[in-house]
């Protein structure tokens, strides 16, 4: 076999090979017992040299110039980069707020940077992915080390709980998906997403059947990593069991290369299905799963009274919001999904960093009753927490805000009218949960002593997270036009 000279293209793979090579130094690192914030610091280095490597991919592509490597099998392209510095930013965010709590929690072992490094990697290849095989190895490399991530506060009955539910979750999950990559391959006898399009709309395909279970496989496995109901029950429980700074990394990086993967293969596959069998039910299915996704995560988060959990299913609502971006990937939807993603990343990590400076040694002491009188406390957090769940909420001119308005958007013009309007009436519910604690933040007195000092790292994660959510909303144009000229030049994804 005659390969291109370009076959292999180290240009295209830099980001995900550059925190390969980190992953490896800091564990090597970590075998000669470093000083841990030596260690910390070595991984914030590997995620800037990646996202050096991406912002070069960035800017080719801005003209004209983006490159895929293997044979379409991994893309470099706007939106692959795109997601790539999404997933770094989040990855980056949550190395801070670890640096400032694994001692605190006990929970210092030399692995936790390497494993956290490496299911970046994974993400970074599943955001790429050009082909179904591409997503599989994206997919497992990421999801191992979460699930060890997540039961990694040895001796809770919450963390391991948390870690074992999600690892039989997850695994259930990956053989669907698995399934789903075996049935698609049947009807169609192609990994990559642009031969299976070409396959399923070829004159004479007769395999309908096989192409609509593949399908519906792919997005129950994939709706698992994003969290759609009814594939969303482990994400309550194990966000609130994992460590927080587990939790912050899983909220934000997980979720963006789930959702890079979901819009690479509604943009290019399930938009290519036309009127058909195929074309019609498969987003007729997703549309369904995103509207219970937007009832049962904003009502869910409605009923808590801890603000870990309600964050836990605040992420199960925005996946929703993000889903109605899905249904309109083949326009404008990618666009907004990946602003959308952006605001997410920042305004999540905050509030999650938060969180981290308010609990307690055993990471407990969650309970909104614990943030009355934050204010008066500690003015910084109170008014960073403040803003970040205004923005979620989506209260004008923060990130949140504009990134719904782009989701709407994309949505309504592509005729998906009733989804949308169940969207804007879902966020009327969440600026109730979200307004509780910033009430009682405000308006309520304190019934508890002052809290600890607030790390510098910590403090950094914070103030980054808020810059990010307050230029998001008042300055898009820059991010936005970015994102759309690339896309205009590659013509849609």
């Amino acid at each position: 076999m005659n390969l291109p000279a370009d076959f292999i293209s180290f240009a295209v793979i830099g980001p995900a090979v550059v925190m390969l090579i980190f992953a490896m130094v800091t564990l090597l690192f970590s075998v000669f017992e470093v000083d841990r914030r030596a260690n910390a610091g070595l991984a914030l280095i590997g995620v800037g040299t990646a996202a050096v490597f991406a912002l070069h991919n960035l800017m080719k592509g801005q003209y004209g110039a983006a490159e895929v490597g293997f044979g379409m099998r991994y893309m470099a392209d706007t939106p692959a980069t795109a997601f790539t510095l999404v997933i770094l930013l989040g990855t980056a965010l949550a190395i801070l707020v670890s640096e400032a709590d694994l001692t605190r929690l006990n929970l210092d072992r030399p692995e936790y940077y390497p494993l956290m490094l490496l299911s970046a990697t994974g993400a970074i290849v599943l955001a790429s992915a050009g082909d179904l095989i591409t997503l599989l190895l994206g997919l497992e490399i990421m999801s191992l080390a979460v699930y060890a991530l997540a039961a990694w506060r040895q001796g809770s009955s919450s963390s391991e709980e948390a870690g074992i539910k999600y690892f039989l979750l997850g695994a259930f999950a990956s053989a669907l998906l698995i399934y789903g990559i075996a049935l698609t391959f049947g009807a169609s006898g192609r990994f990559d997403y642009a031969s299976i399009a070409a396959a399923f709309t070829a004159p004479g395909f007769d395999a309908h059947v096989l192409g609509l279970l593949g399908g519906m496989m792919l997005l129950a496995g994939l709706g698992f990593k994003v969290a759609f109901a009814p594939f969303h029950q482990w994400a309550p429980d194990v966000y609130t069991g994992a460590p927080t700074p587990v939790t912050t990394y899983m909220a934000v990086v997980v979720k963006t290369a789930a959702f890079a993967a979901l819009l690479r293969i509604a943009a290019t596959v399930f938009a290519a299905l036309g009127t058909g069998a195929l074309g019609e039910l498969l987003p007729l299915v997703l549309g369904i799963l995103i509207g219970a996704t937007l009832i049962v995560g904003n009502f869910g988060a409605l009923l808590q009274t801890g603000v870990k959990r309600m964050l836990a299913y605040s992420a199960v609502a925005h996946a929703g919001y993000l889903g109605l971006a899905v249904l309109a990937a083949d326009g404008i939807g990618t666009t907004a999904a990946i602003f959308y993603l952006s605001a997410y990343t920042f305004m999540t990590a905050g509030a999650f960093a938060v969180l981290s400076a308010i609990t307690n040694a055993e990471d407990r002491g969650d309970e909104i009753d614990r943030f009355a009188g934050l204010a008066a406390r500690r003015p910084f957090l109170a008014a960073s927490l403040a803003v970040f769940l205004l923005s979620l909420a989506g209260i004008p001119p923060l990130a949140g805000f504009i990134g719904k308005v782009l989701v709407f958007q994309a949505a309504i013009a592509s005729g998906y009218v009733a989804l949308a309007v169940l969207g804007i009436v879902t966020s009327v519910v969440a600026v109730v949960y979200y307004a509780r604690v910033v009430v009682a933040m405000y308006f309520r007195e304190s019934e508890y002593v002052a809290d600890r000092p607030l790390a510098g790292t910590l403090r950094t994660a914070i103030a980054v997270a808020l810059v990010g959510t307050v230029a998001l909303g008042l300055l898009p144009g820059f991010w936005y036009g970015l994102l759309e000229r690339g896309q205009v030049l590659l013509g849609g994804f």
